[in-house]
């Protein structure tokens, strides 16, 4: 059996246990666990190619943070000491508030300074988000949200976890309170026993608390990883572990061979985790127990302190530097990663980030000197109402600012000059005859760039595009009525067919048409199985594949719709065959067989060729930082490849009667596909064309059709 290291222990048994502090005493190993959490976010940050899974670094820190803030309480209740709220959460504001609103007001201004207007949006709404500490939920929302998802990191992305973590501080203390107030029931007493104690009554409930958690953790990181990422109840598990590991323990620490062993064993399982862990890694189910439980070993185990042990490292100098400013370098070191490169123009070197490196350890020293310490530790926000005060005041300054930023990128926006510009404003200024200048234009955009980036999160129809997930039709009405068409027409296909409504609502007008749509995220009408390398599971393929049949057979047998389009973002994945029916060409046969059945039944067929692709950049954002508007330009050979699956699979089926919509012309001449052409912004995002250049495109369109 391992020694068992207190100060009780330490004076009977001198020859085997190191006389050491207990927990309610300062442990310098947790200040180096610290050092290590935070380089490993750091580091994973700058070099995530790298330090794959180097973001377990957050869940090193979730766990110190139960494992301080419940021993805290519970000697508290040691003492004979009522459980002071109030002042546990004024303690709180003290502590981490001064320096993270600095750093949102930095990071406000730094936007405004030099992040591209058409980021503001994002960028305000994610720091009033952080402000308030509710980020981690914005971020699970847009996680969700195909309109948002592909979202610029923002500067204060990180703070998501310290969201996580004042939900927890605001929470936590009030469960404590709450199984202190069973423990003292005398009908509790009586039927519980040792459990009705107060520490046995938080163990037993913190850990029916914690295995809730764990199990909804796993749940939820096989269902929808990427919201389980975020959302704070996968991670209430993970607070609970250092928790119950300060109560289980109650000060003891081991400290024999075995006990160093096994401190080395969750440095170990830490490392693992951080070298082996990447992108696909489901997190943060089963596999957050590795980062977790190393970090509890290394409370329970370090009481050896002789050289060359866990304790004796994590208690150099260095490391007690680093631990102690951790907070400021987390806080930090993501503005500098994501603001540096605009303000140098290019992308982060080796030197550019070990300077950031440098900059936020120095950045968060000096705040430390400056800020935290003294208002901490002052008179300022001693007394609890001005500590609250403070977090008030701060927080609904930094949102009003935050409303300021985003109607700065609005005013922004230039005159409509399309009556001025004709012919010229638009597709028009591709066609040589009318002697247009240059394809860009000459005006500058407009709209402009910020309000065409808007169109990502404002669309035009919400509601009428299927989600990723679920094989649910989600179908809206859209041109005239239908008791007053001369035909009904249906748009399906994934969210590059939504981009299309506004170009079918003008032809609706002059041709009378009901338009039905028939859209879902990522996901074209094709019998063939649509792979996307970014999904971590197959849940979305499936579902994808069973909604396009659902739609397949709904369009065949409805006969009020007399023509469909089609229209598909096809360059973006890989096909491959069903498993019940073998293709010889799966992305042109999936395609072909529904077009099939549709003319079978007495449609017609109309096909979107797929639109150019682009630099991969937001082109809004691109055309905002950049000051000529060709250098967001791409050649023809790489913005129309050879694999556009809808366009080959349309023009396969021409000869049976399929119509192929062909707008090359429109948005490339002979050397260049174009992000603006004639002042008008060509695509709202990296890929999806923008509401305006859809809408002029319609006489474009309709010369087309049949």
């Amino acid at each position: 059996m391992p020694a068992i290291r207190t100060l009780e222990t330490s004076r009977k048994h001198p020859s085997a246990v190191r006389e050491a502090p207990a927990t309610s005493q300062f442990q310098p190993e947790i200040q180096g666990l610290r050092a290590v959490a935070v380089l490993l976010v750091v580091l994973y940050h700058l070099w995530p190619e790298r330090l794959t899974g180097g973001y377990v670094g957050v869940d090193v820190f979730f766990v110190i943070s139960g494992f301080l803030i419940t021993s805290h309480m519970y000697r508290e209740v040691q003492d004979g000491s009522a459980l002071g709220l109030t002042r546990f959460w004024a303690r709180r504001i003290r502590r981490l508030l001064p320096a993270s609103l600095l750093v949102l007001l930095v990071s406000l201004v730094a936007a405004f300074l030099w992040i591209p207007s058409t980021l503001w949006e994002v960028a305000a709404r994610q720091i009033g988000a952080s402000a308030l500490y509710v980020q981690n939920w914005v971020l699970a929302t847009d996680s969700v949200d195909y309109s948002a998802q592909h979202n610029d990191a923002s500067a204060v992305q990180h703070y998501w976890s310290l969201s996580v973590e004042e939900q927890f501080y605001f929470v936590w203390p009030l469960l404590v309170a709450l199984l202190l107030y069973i423990a003292r029931r005398p009908a509790v007493a009586s039927k519980l026993g040792p459990l009705s104690s107060p520490r046995g009554m938080m163990i037993a409930g913190i850990a029916f608390v914690g295995a809730t958690s764990l199990i909804y953790s796993v749940v939820l990181t096989a269902q929808s990883p990427s919201v389980a990422y975020f959302v704070t109840p996968t991670r209430v598990w993970e607070f609970a572990a250092g928790g119950l590991a300060a109560l289980i323990f109650n000060g003891r620490q081991y400290s024999g061979r075995l006990a160093t062993a096994l401190a080395w064993a969750g440095v170990a399982l830490i490392a693992y985790a951080a070298l082996t862990f990447d992108s696909g890694t489901p997190f943060p189910g089963w596999t957050a127990m590795l980062p977790v439980l190393g970090t509890a070993l290394v409370f329970i185990c370090s009481g050896n302190p002789a050289r060359m042990t866990p304790r004796w490292w994590l208690s150099r100098r260095p490391a007690i530097f680093l631990g102690d400013v951790s907070y400021g370098v987390y806080l930090w070191h993501w503005p500098l990663i994501v603001v540096l490169p605009f303000v140098l123009r290019h992308d982060l070197g080796t030197w550019e980030k070990l300077l950031i490196l440098l900059a936020s350890t120095l950045l968060a020293w000096i705040t430390k000197l400056t800020v935290e310490d003294p208002l901490r530790r002052g008179r300022l926000l001693k007394k609890s109402l001005r500590a609250y005060l403070f977090a008030a005041v701060g927080m609904v300054l930094t949102v009003a600012m935050c409303f300021g930023l985003t109607s700065a990128a609005y005013s922004e926006s230039s005159p409509d000059r399309s009556a001025e510009l004709g012919a010229c404003y638009g597709p028009g200024a591709l066609d040589p005859a009318n002697g247009c200048g240059p394809v860009i234009g000459k005006e500058t955009p407009s709209p402009a760039p910020a309000l065409v980036a808007k169109q990502n999160t404002q669309p035009l129809h919400p509601g009428c595009q299927a989600d990723a997930a679920g094989t649910d039709i989600v179908s809206c009405d859209l041109g005239v009525d239908a008791s007053q068409a001369k035909e009904t027409v249906a748009i399906v296909g994934d969210s590059h067919a939504t981009a299309w409504y506004p170009a079918l609502e003008t032809l609706a007008k002059d041709r009378s048409w009901h338009i039905k749509t028939y859209t879902k995220s990522s996901c074209p009408v094709t019998a063939a199985v649509r792979i996307q390398a970014s999904e971590k599971t197959d849940s979305n393929q499936r579902d994808c594949l069973a909604w396009g049949q659902k739609v397949a057979r709904e369009l065949a047998g409805n006969k009020s719709v007399g023509t469909i389009f089609a229209a598909s973002y096809s360059t973006a994945f890989s096909f491959e065959s069903p498993d019940n029916e073998p293709f010889k060409d799966p992305a042109v046969d999936g395609f072909a067989k529904v077009w099939r059945q549709w003319l079978a039944a007495g449609k017609k067929v109309v096909v979107f060729d797929d639109v150019p692709r682009t630099t991969g950049e937001y082109v809004p954002t691109c055309l905002a930082r950049q000051q000529d508007a060709l250098a967001c330009a791409v050649p023809v050979n790489k913005a129309i490849p050879p694999n556009t699956a809808i366009t080959n699979a349309a023009k396969a089926m021409s000869a049976e009667g399929v119509k192929r919509v062909v707008l090359r012309n429109q948005f490339c001449d002979n050397k260049l596909c174009y992000p603006v052409v004639g002042s008008m912004i060509v695509y709202r995002d990296f890929s999806h064309i923008s509401a305006e250049y859809a809408r002029a495109l319609a006489p474009y369109i309709a010369k087309q059709l049949p």
